[in-house]
């Protein structure tokens, strides 16, 4: 099993149309020690961003301006096959899940969200798609 020295090796995009959200989601990210190297507010900066800083984790909220997180996953999916996608949502509905799994999604989590809940999600994309310093 692939092991980091530090958790600040895995590099994290935020992308949700609330600064509030995102401030939350990066405190919390970064009090875990992993490296927040970049924040959207919509879906197609959030696309923009990975494919330059290419980031082994991005959160996406469903519910953004320009693209939704939906349709950044697919994109990014695309651009970036080995990205651990987490899709963030107030509503967890079944079809919400379906969908984001649909549209590539690594995650699941769901507002309000905790400390646990975020680490869990990224622990699940790290192990699906160890990041690249991480492989063979």
């Amino acid at each position: 099993m692939a092991h980091f020295k530090k958790r600040n090796d895995i590099k994290v995009v935020i992308a949700d149309d609330d600064a509030t959200t995102r401030a939350a989601l990066r405190f919390l990210l970064q009090d875990h020690f992993y490296s927040v190297v970049g924040e959207a507010s919509d879906g197609e900066r959030a696309v923009e961003l990975c494919a330059s800083l290419k980031p082994d984790i991005v959160f996406l909220d469903i519910d953004m301006p320009k693209l939704n997180g939906n349709q950044a996953a697919q994109k990014l999916r695309e651009l970036l096959p080995a990205i651990g996608i987490v899709v963030v949502s107030a509503l967890s509905t079944l079809d919400n899940v379906q969908q984001a799994r649909q549209s590539g999604a690594s995650a699941f989590v769901v507002k309000p969200f905790n400390a646990a809940k975020l680490i869990a999600a990224v622990d699940n994309c790290i192990k699906n798609n160890p990041p690249p310093a991480a492989r063979g």
